[in-house]
């Protein structure tokens, strides 16, 4: 995937804009369409993946490759809280549209009732 820009890479990276423009200088494979040092920046996210692999492979870097196992295993988990969230949101929504239904249904009912008892005719204050 193409990242276009600092904020899509550092994005992508999981750190500060600020981070990956120190890290131009140490390697980061960023590609500059036009020349100059403010010129706009574009990376690809399979190079950049491979970069940061071979950095953390450094023993110095240890740390680093612990923490971007870290942060995928938060992805996953947080993907899944946002999908458990989603199917608790749809059941709400499910109850709240069969409440819906049941409040009609029970207003019509009595309605009838008072209407066939005497001969009233009764609208529904409630909207719809």
């Amino acid at each position: 995937m193409i990242l276009s820009g600092w904020k899509e890479i550092a994005g992508y990276l999981h750190c500060g804009v600020r981070t990956v423009q120190r890290w131009e200088a140490e390697g980061l494979p960023v590609h500059r369409p036009t020349p100059g040092r403010r010129s706009h920046v574009i990376s690809d996210s399979v190079d950049l993946d491979r970069w940061v692999r071979r950095r953390a492979a450094l023993p110095e870097n240890q740390r680093v490759l612990s923490t971007i196992k870290h942060s995928e295993k938060l992805q996953k988990e947080t993907r899944a809280r946002v999908l458990q969230l989603r199917e608790h949101v749809l059941r709400l929504q499910a109850g709240v549209r069969d409440l819906q239904v049941w409040r009609q249904r029970q207003l019509l009912t009595r309605v009838t009732r008072l209407s066939a008892n005497r001969n009233v005719e009764l609208t529904s204050s409630y909207p719809n």
